[in-house]
């Protein structure tokens, strides 16, 4: 299974407030659950407590600010940016974190604006027009992607992110070649740069030699135990036909978080490869587990009844798929098959 796995947690903090112009505002968070809520209270607190004797204070309301955007309040967050922008407009810093906080809710052509304003504020920034890059390949204007990272870089040649940016600009417009040159240009200026050795590591799984695996490798130096980085490295691996690397990978993830994608490749390795179905059984049983309405598990679960002669169950699991998903052919002729 040809799929590339991506992470992201959340923490909701439930905030109440009242405001009014120059006047500190007061959280109000509900009742604590746990240490973690109590962290936050206790964050904020302090937060809260500077403000009351500095109220025009523009650092404290930017570290609110990334203090709600942490616990996903994004509102809060650039209610917070808006009063630092208020305090004071010519701080590069405030219009990009908007503009980020604005993004995040697909709140583009607003998020534009704001590195509009940003850029009238200090024309030589090198990071607003990395941001107006990334929001021209959002809308897949890869000339103009390309004319900011290029800008960019002529403001600062060592600027990681922008080659990053070409590289992922390189990639929507299929040139691998081009793709690859960019990302290992963002590793020259920046060692630990995470995103770009996934990117690597992708970009090479189906070329000759082992350097996905360096790459991946790369990445679980700087996030050791990275899921998305684990998951890269079994499935180099499994494509590369390192079964044994394959499966103590997928065990490896397992071990940390489990998730249906490495139940279904391991049971996809024992099937296909090893030819031992009733392992692959139960790799696919717990893939379901996870998540009922798996349809490939389901489907490749039947395939290996019907290879152990088990026709009952294999019929159960074709027409399960189908229930499913009633346009799956190779389900509807596997059925068929097995009658």
């Amino acid at each position: 299974m040809k799929q590339l796995i991506f992470f992201s947690f959340s923490i909701f903090l439930l905030i109440a407030c009242n405001n009014s112009e120059n006047q500190i505002i007061e959280q109000s968070i509900e009742q604590a659950v746990d240490t973690t809520a109590n962290e936050q209270i206790k964050a904020f607190k302090e937060i809260n407590d500077l403000l009351k004797n500095d109220i025009n204070n523009t650092a404290l309301y930017l570290k609110r600010a990334r203090l709600y955007q942490k616990y996903s309040a994004v509102p809060k967050a650039i209610q917070d940016v808006d009063r630092a922008i208020g305090i004071d407009s010519l701080i590069p810093e405030f219009y990009l974190l908007k503009a980020e906080l604005l993004k995040s809710q697909d709140r583009l052509k607003e998020s534009k604006e704001v590195l509009d304003k940003c850029m009238f504020v200090d024309n030589k920034n090198v990071q607003a027009r990395i941001e107006l890059g990334w929001l021209a390949l959002i809308a897949k204007d890869y000339k103009q992607a390309l004319d900011y990272a290029d800008a960019a870089l002529k403001r600062n040649i060592y600027a990681s992110e922008a080659y990053f940016l070409k590289g992922m600009v390189f990639i929507e417009k299929k040139d691998t070649a081009l793709a690859i040159s960019s990302f290992k240009t963002a590793v020259e200026q920046e060692n630990d740069y995470y995103d770009a050795y996934i990117q690597l590591g992708i970009l090479h799984i189906y070329k000759e030699g082992n350097l996905s695996e360096g790459y991946f490798k790369n990445a679980l130096r700087i996030k050791p135990n990275n899921l998305e980085a684990l998951y890269n490295l079994g499935f180099y691996y499994q494509e590369a036909k390192e079964f044994d690397k394959a499966i103590a990978t997928y065990h490896e993830i397992l071990a940390i978080q489990e998730f249906r994608e490495p139940y279904f490749n391991l049971g996809y390795i024992h099937q296909e490869y090893l030819s031992l179905y009733e392992e692959a059984i139960g790799f696919y049983t717990k893939a379901i587990e996870i998540e009922p309405s798996y349809v490939d598990a389901y489907y490749n679960r039947g395939l290996c009844y019907e290879k152990m002669k088990s026709k009952t169950k294999a019929k159960t699991d074709f027409q399960k798929v189908l229930n499913l998903n009633p346009t799956h052919t190779y389900a509807a002729i596997a059925l068929e098959r097995v009658f």
